[in-house]
């Protein structure tokens, strides 16, 4: 039965261009609407959704300061936008990892330009009749009504009402069991739809039950087909990260992370999980890019924070000290402080002082000032500040490198006692602070004083003392192209090696890492001679 449209509802339309504002004014007024507004930025269209509710978006991606893709997540997260409310995104850019990230929010419709009437009138009539069809159900889950909302989707399920939509429905009922924390229900309604060909989203949908209650091969083995179904993958990896991640295996949930945020880089909680598991296993360059990306993506949004910068100065900071070539070091030196100066200008009211010194000393330990950067932190110990965890680690690391190891430890041992007392602390944060609490207790100075004076030790024929100092040095920075070199002909040399370290997996990591690292001149030559030597000693 065909449906009259209502063509009396509110649009608001986004875009910065007055000639795409003209052509879709056109084009509306071609379509039959009349009632229309018009916003040239995000915070325009803000203040118009504050004021006024509507029942159509159209928004262009593509916008100056805060984008689409920003609006839209401020619209939800300041519950200007209700579920009745259609949203559509326009954009003239394909890139498959910008298509993936809008469609990750869910509008209702994604357009590429240029378009023509025809195909914004299909698009527009199938959003406005969706949500006039189903408006008292929009208005329900609004309300957060659940039971009534779950009621009202059986009642039209039942009756047949729109049958048309009926996947959709069903999709909204798992979403709402699960969103209420109803696991036991949305398990059996997941599994009586999970054999149908045309559901595959049931999986996924199951599959979340499954993890909920810690039945974690069988969420396993119905989510690994679907990494092969293009449309399913990102919420795949999404899903077996936290299964890996409950079960500890830190390098396979950090793997799928990786692949899910090359996929749609622009989600921030993606990103924020996989610089804290890359930080935990060691990988400063991938903490790295995830904090750079991190503050690029949340830049002009809501989500933008002085924390971010910091963040982004201290893993440039982790990741300058995890390599030994100056060049790098330095150009990751000057990110560092190139950051804290934009942070500086951008919350001026919030300086963050304490921060701050932390990490100039750190950028001095990085510059080989050492005691000027012993002094900045000792001057601190006289004046302490409320800080938050990630503060106080930073600061317990700036401790350890400049030698004041006892009052790094003594930090790193109150943190890790109040964090484990914290409910609902990230399991991931108070890992990576137990293994930084083992790491530094066991390192009696700093790691790059550590890596030198284990070459200290075997230049005086101390091989077996210096091949430890390698292999604890290289664990802790894996990435160390140096360390890995040193670890590599420690191990070629040293004679009577103790039979408890694994010495061909380590030679296979070295040698891996090396395989795949820029190497300088002096560094690629001494790579030649110990394979060389390899090659001798089969």
């Amino acid at each position: 039965m065909a449906v009259k449209l209502n063509k009396d509802i509110q649009i608001l339309v986004v875009d910065e261009q007055p000639l795409t504002q003209n052509y879709l004014r056109y084009a509306l007024e071609t379509l039959g609407y009349s009632s229309f507004h018009y916003a040239e930025n995000s915070a325009v269209a803000l203040t118009l959704c504050q004021d006024k509710a509507f029942d159509l978006i159209i928004c262009s991606f593509n916008l100056n300061g805060k984008d689409g893709y920003q609006l839209y997540q401020e619209l939800k997260a300041r519950n200007l936008f209700r579920h009745s409310t259609g949203f559509i995104f326009i954009s003239a850019e394909t890139d498959p990892s910008l298509v993936h990230s809008v469609l990750e929010l869910q509008p209702d419709e994604f357009m590429v330009k240029p378009y023509a009437i025809k195909d914004l009138k299909s698009r527009i009539d199938r959003t406005v009749q969706r949500k006039n069809l189903f408006r008292p159900l929009y208005s329900l889950m609004d309300q957060k009504k659940t039971e009534p909302a779950l009621q009202l989707l059986d009642q039209w399920l039942e009756q047949g009402y729109q049958s048309k939509y009926n996947l959709m429905l069903l999709k909204i009922k798992g979403e709402i069991l699960q969103q209420a924390g109803r696991w036991t229900e949305a398990e059996q309604f997941y599994s009586s739809m999970v054999h149908n060909e045309n559901s595959q989203w049931a999986k996924l949908g199951l599959a979340r039950c499954l993890i909920q209650r810690e039945r974690y091969s069988e969420a396993t083995a119905l989510l690994q087909p679907l990494l092969h179904k293009a449309d399913m993958k990102l919420a795949a990896l999404d899903l077996l990260a936290d299964i890996h991640l409950r079960q500890q295996m830190y390098k396979k949930a950090q793997s799928e992370l990786l692949q899910a945020a090359d996929m749609a880089p622009r989600n921030l909680m993606r990103q924020q999980k996989l610089m804290h598991l890359s930080r935990l296993t060691h990988d400063y360059e991938h903490q790295f890019k995830a904090a750079k990306d991190l503050l690029r993506f949340a830049r002009f949004s809501i989500y933008e924070q002085p924390d971010l910068y910091l963040n982004l100065a201290r893993a440039s900071i982790d990741y300058a000290l995890s390599v030994n070539e100056e060049e790098q070091t330095s150009r990751l030196s000057k990110m560092a402080n190139d950051t804290l100066t934009n942070m500086r200008q951008l919350f001026p009211e919030l300086r963050k002082e304490e921060q701050q010194v932390v990490v100039q000393a750190r950028i001095y330990y990085l510059k080989d000032q050492i005691e000027k950067a012993k002094q900045l932190l000792l001057a601190l110990e006289k004046s302490p500040v409320t800080q938050g965890p990630e503060d106080i680690l930073d600061k317990a690391k700036a401790l350890h490198e400049v030698g004041l190891i006892s009052s790094s430890r003594e930090l790193l041992r109150q943190l890790t006692q109040d964090a484990n007392q914290l409910k609902n602390a990230d399991p991931v944060f108070i890992t990576y602070l137990q293994q930084e609490q083992q790491e530094r207790e066991s390192l009696p100075m700093g790691p790059r004083e550590f890596n030198n004076n284990a070459v200290e030790l075997y230049e005086k024929g101390l091989w077996q003392q210096a091949l430890t100092a390698f292999i604890q040095a290289f664990r802790i920075m894996p990435g160390n192209v140096g360390i890995a070199l040193n670890l590599l002909q420690s191990l070629r040399s040293t004679e009577n090696i103790d039979p408890s370290i694994q010495t061909e997996q380590l030679r296979l990591q070295c040698e891996v890492m090396l395989s795949k690292a820029k190497l300088n001149e002096e560094q690629q030559k001494r790579w030649q001679q110990l394979q060389s030597q390899q090659k001798i000693a089969i």
